[in-house]
């Protein structure tokens, strides 16, 4: 008898552990949230739940080793925050931008190729990790990159060693 009030107690904190944490975590992908620029033309593109969400699945799985919350290891000048990326040359700061640069990445001040020093889909002989995403995926992540800056303050900060 003790035991099985025991255990059922214990199932039911954990129950109400998972449903305060799961609510403390949730991110509200309102339309303006998911709301980009397309272009540097001035449209707009707004993702879905499922593209953000598929975008942030690949930016982990594929960025993170060298993108952690936007920050650039290689590179702690230059991190993936949108003013960071408005001053590349050509300004990285809208989904069209990153996709190409997914596939044609350069230096940035755009004055050098370095599609054998930054992943991307044109080498997969070289970044395997890239080989079969479609431009789907490259549309998702960059949707990621331009949304994450809104949900989380600390992106693309400063990295210290």
């Amino acid at each position: 008898m003790i035991q099985r009030f025991v255990l059922t107690a214990l199932a039911a904190v954990l129950i109400l552990w998972q449903v305060a944490a799961g609510s403390a975590q949730a991110v509200e992908l309102t339309e303006s949230t998911l709301t980009v620029p397309f272009d540097g033309a001035g449209k707009t593109a707004t993702l879905s739940p499922q593209e953000f969400a598929k975008g942030q699945k690949i930016f982990v799985d594929t960025c993170t080793q060298c993108h952690l919350q936007g920050k650039t290891k290689t590179n702690n000048n230059v991190s993936l925050g949108l003013e960071d990326l408005s001053k590349a040359e050509p300004p990285r700061n809208n989904l069209a931008a990153i996709v190409d640069y997914l596939k044609n990445p350069t230096s940035y001040d755009g004055e050098d190729d370095y599609s054998e020093l930054h992943p991307n889909v044109g080498r997969p002989d070289i970044y395997p990790e890239m080989r079969n995403l479609t431009e789907d995926d490259l549309y998702d992540v960059a949707g990621y990159t331009l949304i994450a800056p809104k949900l989380d303050e600390r992106w693309g900060g400063t990295i210290y060693f």
